[in-house]
Order: C-alpha cells, then sequence, then structure tokens
C-alpha cells in the first residue's frame, strides 16, 4: 500500500473517487473541504494498492495539541467536518482496511507524529456497510475522546407514530392560518435570525459565515438547501438550512424569529419537510444534528427530546486516539 499527500493536481482523481465510493458525501469534496483552506493545515492522504489503483482516502488535517503536557503534532480527522475517517472503495475488504491502519500509523510514525484522532462516520452515511473501520480501531487500542449524539428518522422504520400529537396540531394551526413554506429560499434573508439567535443564546456565531454558505451553495445547489417559514404577511419566522446527501437530508442550522417561537413555526416546518422528503423514495434518513452542551461532553437533553419527538432516534459519532 502506497500512501500520498494529497496536493491540488490531484484535485480531480481525489473528487472522482468520492463520488465513486462507498461511504462519501458531498463535504468530502475538495470544493467543499478547501473553502476553509486558510483555517487548517490540511494532510490529507490518498492510498493506492500494488496496482496503483486509489483504493482509499482520509480526509485530513494536522495541527499541535498537548500530548503529556507537551506540544505535539497530532493527525485529526479533518476538524473542519462533522465526519470523517476511511473513504473506501466499494470493493475493499476488511483485511485490506487493517492495511490502512498499519500503512498510516507507520507513515505518521516517521512523519513525526504523537497522536492520531480518528473522527467515526456515523452509519446513516454508509451507501454500503462500511464498519471495518471499528474493528481495527479496536486492535489498535484505540480511546474514545468524543461521542456526539445525532439524531435522525429511518423513513423504512414504523410511521405510526412519526410525531406528537402536539406538534401535529401546531402545524395544522399554522396551515389554517397561512403560514407558508418556502423549500428556495433565499439564505441571505434566513441569515440574520440564525446570528441573532446564536448570539443571545450562547454568544457564538454559525460556525460557517454567510459568504462561505453562500459560496458553497454556489458550489453545490442541490446539496444545500435554504427552506423558510413565512407569516401570512410574507415575512420569514423561521427557517432551516439543509445538507443533503445520497440518502440522508440533514438540517445543519435551524432557528426562529420572536414571532416563530411564539407560534412554533419550527414544527411546522420539521413536519412538512420530513413529510415533503419522505415521498422520494431516494431518502433513507432525515438527520437533525447533534444535540449536544457546549461542553462537548453532556447531552443537550431539552433539544434531543425535541428532535425525538418527531420520531427520531440516536446515532452515535465517535471520535478515536490512536497513540504512535
Amino acid at each position: 500500500m502506497q500512501i500520498v499527500r494529497y496536493t491540488s493536481d490531484r484535485f480531480h482523481e481525489w473528487d472522482e473517487f468520492i463520488e465513486s465510493s462507498r461511504n462519501g458525501t458531498f463535504l468530502f469534496m475538495r470544493a467543499y473541504m478547501d473553502y476553509h483552506s486558510d483555517r487548517f493545515t490540511d494532510h490529507s492522504l490518498m492510498y493506492y494498492n500494488d496496482k496503483d489503483k486509489l483504493v482509499a482516502v482520509i480526509p485530513a488535517n494536522e495541527a499541535f495539541s498537548l500530548v503529556e503536557g507537551v506540544g505535539e503534532k497530532s493527525f485529526f480527522s479533518h476538524q473542519g467536518l462533522t465526519y470523517g475517517g476511511f473513504i473506501l472503495d466499494a470493493k475493499a475488504h476488511i483485511s485490506e482496511v487493517g492495511e490502512l491502519f498499519e500503512t498510516t500509523i507507520a507513515y505518521l510514525k516517521k512523519n513525526g507524529f504523537a497522536e492520531w484522532y480518528y473522527k467515526q462516520m456515523p452509519s446513516v452515511y454508509h451507501k454500503l456497510p462500511s464498519q471495518e473501520d471499528e474493528y481495527w480501531l479496536w486492535r489498535h487500542n484505540a480511546d474514545v475522546t468524543a461521542c456526539n449524539m445525532m439524531t435522525a428518522i429511518d423513513y423504512k422504520a414504523s410511521v405510526d407514530d412519526i410525531s406528537s400529537s402536539r406538534k401535529r396540531t401546531y402545524y395544522s394551526k399554522l396551515m389554517r392560518q397561512g403560514y407558508t413554506i418556502d423549500m428556495a429560499a433565499d439564505v441571505r434573508v434566513f441569515w440574520p435570525i440564525l446570528e441573532s439567535n446564536l448570539m443571545e443564546r450562547f454568544n457564538s456565531k454559525p460556525v460557517h459565515t454567510l459568504d462561505e454558505i453562500e459560496l458553497l451553495q454556489s458550489r453545490f445547489p442541490e446539496n444545500i438547501v435554504c427552506c423558510t417559514v413565512n407569516n401570512p404577511d410574507g415575512k420569514i419566522v423561521a427557517g432551516t438550512l439543509l445538507f443533503i446527501s445520497d440518502e440522508v437530508v440533514r438540517t445543519q442550522y435551524i432557528s426562529a424569529s420572536p414571532e416563530g417561537k411564539q407560534t412554533n413555526a419550527l414544527d411546522y416546518l420539521m413536519l412538512a419537510l420530513v413529510g415533503y422528503y419522505r415521498k422520494n423514495p431516494k431518502y433513507r434518513y432525515f438527520e437533525f444534528g447533534t444535540s449536544m452542551s457546549e461542553d462537548g461532553f453532556n447531552l443537550n437533553e431539552g433539544l434531543i427530546l425535541q428532535k425525538e419527538g418527531f420520531g427520531g432516534r440516536a446515532i452515535a459519532c465517535k471520535t478515536y486516539r490512536i497513540k504512535i
């Protein structure tokens, strides 16, 4: 197995592999990853077999972190992405994934890395079963350093009680009152509501700037969609930004204005979107994102209960550490 560090001249080769892989999503396309290249020192790797065929890649960056009180160079599944790990060729076998781990550890040791942080991809994003890494992480005595909990609706599961009766009541009420949903809204209209809420509640800003989102949306118009709720006067009162992959619809950002909160417009929006994407057999999951508190350790129980109220259930996204 040969490792090659990604460089921009391999842009098209990388993207073509992501598109044909068994577990890649548009977040791993270079046109997405490189939007924040100024924030991270990219150290993504490409893996070729003895026939010089590309069989795997790993989106990654390098950074210095404290290792036993000393600043050491560490290798991270890309810190600018929600999930990561090895992206695999459809024909990759479990023994080959084991070789990927062995080869990577040898490469990292040779290049002066002290630790490897491996951020796993949630299984809902796998187009084919792709959990070979679980076994090899265990074999290499990897420690779990983080466990982010997501919530997802499985469209193939029973739909008898997909949402609470209270949420359905809000949905019916707002529909009767003339509230409408725009499935292709201008993200610039939604962004001030999002920024205001994050600043008020958490004294923080969105991970993406408005300029970055507009850039990414221009590159991935089918994958990044803004949906809003408008009141009877046409004023936006709530919205969400959707990240749409092959089989998964994900709510990347969700927010409401004071009027939207008072009228429970987000319940109206989420029920409408869950129902809309359920009708398309292409999609298997509706995923509501993570529900962690600011410390990254505890659950935001109110938020996760709200998502479970739509019929969602828990999905784990773990980060492991391998000492080199």
